[in-house]
């Protein structure tokens, strides 16, 4: 239950606070922040409208801890969700149903080194972590060997633009009854194609508690030019 992770974030961040901590670390605090920030239907809404017709077979790249698969496990034949971070997986796999999970590194794999193809393939959000060109080329590759032909691949990426190049600051606060979560971030870039490093603050309060705790994290990605 969300009361319970979000208590024990708490908890386990404050038995060491002022360690570096990746934000992925918690799968609870993941998932509690972006339900409330991303719209997950529209995400949903992008696969089906570049989807060939008669989609049975649907590829996820990077499902982190499941969101998408629980959306569309029901509407297709065969839905897989790829990740290589077993915290993430861990919890995707005890919220699907029908699809499957499986843990790998889609710049490694590929659906053809099992000896499957799939109508659509989707990466949503990551291609902020490929901030190698070899890893990019990697991603492109994979995709194609893992679709039939006439398949697609469907994401999104934010581009380098003015924006970004002159740096950015945010904060944002999402609540439940019981729980705050804010977050304070710094963004700059770190190379002139598009490198960035984003610096993280995750305030979390337990309001019935009274409990709160701050986590420091780095994110490191990159933006790529359209």
């Amino acid at each position: 239950p969300a009361h319970v992770s979000l208590a024990r974030v708490i908890e386990d961040i404050n038995e060491d606070p002022h360690r570096e901590r990746d934000f992925y670390e918690y799968p609870a605090l993941y998932e509690f922040y972006h339900s409330r920030v991303l719209n997950r239907e529209a995400q949903t809404r992008l696969l089906r409208r570049y989807e060939p017709e008669a989609t049975s077979r649907v590829l996820e790249l990077g499902c982190g801890t499941g969101p998408l698969l629980t959306r569309i496990e029901g509407e297709y034949e065969t839905v897989l969700g790829v990740d290589s971070d077993a915290r993430m997986l861990e919890r995707a796999r005890e919220r699907v149903t029908d699809a499957e999970v499986l843990d790998a590194d889609f710049t490694e794999w590929s659906a053809a080194d099992e000896g499957r193809t799939f109508d659509a393939a989707v990466l949503l959000g990551g291609m902020l972590h490929l901030t190698d060109d070899a890893d990019v080329e990697s991603l492109a590759e994979n995709v194609r060997e893992s679709l039939r032909d006439g398949g697609a691949f469907v994401t999104f990426f934010e581009p380098l633009s003015d924006d970004v190049t002159n740096g950015s600051t945010d904060c944002r606060t999402v609540e439940s009854e019981r729980f705050t979560v804010e977050r304070r971030s710094a963004s700059a870039l770190t190379s002139a194609s598009g490198h960035y490093t984003t610096t993280y603050a995750f305030v979390v309060r337990d309001d019935v508690e009274g409990t709160e705790a701050t986590m420091g994290s780095v994110f490191r990605g990159r933006f790529h030019d359209p």
